[in-house]
Parts: C-alpha cells; structure tokens; sequence
C-alpha cells in the first residue's frame, strides 16, 4: 500500500502543471457557459433553444427524460 501511495504521488506531481492547465481552461469554458445560458434567460430565448433541442432529440431519450 505505501508503494501504491508512494507511485501515486510521484504522477500526480509529474502531472500537476498538466492538470492546473486543463482545470483553467475548464473554468473559463464553464464560465462561458453559464454566462450564455445566463443571457439566453435573461432574453427569453432558452424557450427556443429548449424547444429546438427537443425537437432534435431521438423519441426513446425524450420518453426517457420526461418519464420521471
């Protein structure tokens, strides 16, 4: 176990910049996200969007979605 423990430590510090990269472009990918989704609330139009992506969705996921 102390091994494992040990080998563990060794990647996560080999990746570390890696990691901290990947996580900020997640930030700022996030956070463009939910500014638009913010925007499209604030304009009304998430309606549009909501009912364009119903429309495109295959029968068996919608069924699946709203049968809760």
């Amino acid at each position: 176990m102390l091994l494992v423990g040990l080998l563990s430590r060794e990647a996560l510090l080999r990746w570390h910049g890696r990691l901290a990269a990947t996580g900020e472009v997640g930030k700022m990918a996030l956070g463009g996200v939910l500014i638009t989704t913010g925007a499209l609330i604030l304009s009304g139009w998430d309606k549009s969007v909501e009912a364009a992506v119903v429309q495109l969705l295959p029968p068996w996921l919608l069924e699946f979605a709203t049968g809760f």
